[in-house]
């Protein structure tokens, strides 16, 4: 577990120093800005994160630190870059499931889109997950709807078996946990992480396009996997 543990704050380091590689906005054009808008609601801090990230014309493009008089809002409030990880944040105490950023580019245009997202939760009683068989959970929450999505990952004993589990099936109220991956996971104490996903379309985007999610994330779950 140590060693795995290494491994992963290696790979943050590296994230942070690559994500240090940065343009100031004022140096490309304006409607070649690729945005990217987060609400993500954590319930194991108790803390939720607003975060704008800036790129040049795609999801895969240099980040962008945004130069006066451009500026990026939540409800109102300023988001503050974040140099290490080239994105704007603002936390909040508690959870807070829906709001509006507006962005202003350096030509004064403003782009306003807004987002909510849902709870979820794990069902009482799961203390254990067997790796014999297929497992349905089926989670505490109302179905899904259009455009959602819930992702479960399982953390198991042994370095990089982490297993990865998706549904985005519309009324869906549960995820299929298959055979083929839960066997791959090293016996042992686990951790399953759960997250429940709203991406709509952005309203209000240059003509690079851009994207808008609402997150939440329940408590993670401790299981024995046998």
């Amino acid at each position: 577990m140590k060693t795995k543990n290494l491994l992963i704050l290696f790979s943050l380091a590296l994230l942070g120093l690559s994500s240090c590689i940065r343009e100031d906005s004022d140096a490309v054009d304006q409607d070649r800005i690729f945005t990217e808008y987060e609400l993500f609601y954590d319930a194991n801090s108790d803390k939720t994160f607003a975060r704008a990230t800036f790129k040049f014309s795609n999801i895969f493009g240099t980040k962008l630190e945004l130069v006066s008089p451009s500026t990026v809002t939540f409800n109102g409030e300023i988001l503050t870059f974040n140099a290490v990880l080239a994105y704007y944040e603002k936390e909040y105490a508690g959870l807070v499931d829906n709001g509006t950023f507006q962005w202003t580019d350096t030509q004064g245009n403003t782009f306003t889109n807004s987002i909510n997202f849902t709870s979820i939760d794990y069902p009482d009683g799961i203390t254990s997950i067997s790796r014999d068989e297929s497992f349905e959970l089926n989670w505490e929450g109302s179905a899904l709807m259009e455009k959602e999505n819930v992702t479960l990952v399982i953390n198991g004993e042994n370095e990089l078996d982490a297993q990865t589990f998706f549904t985005n099936d519309i009324d869906a109220q549960s995820i299929i946990l298959d055979k083929s991956k839960l066997e791959r996971l090293g016996a042992g104490e686990g951790t399953v992480f759960m997250d429940r996903r709203k991406q709509p379309d952005l309203v209000e985007k240059t003509n690079a396009g851009g994207i808008i999610i609402g997150r939440y994330r329940p408590e993670n779950l401790s299981v024995m996997i046998e």
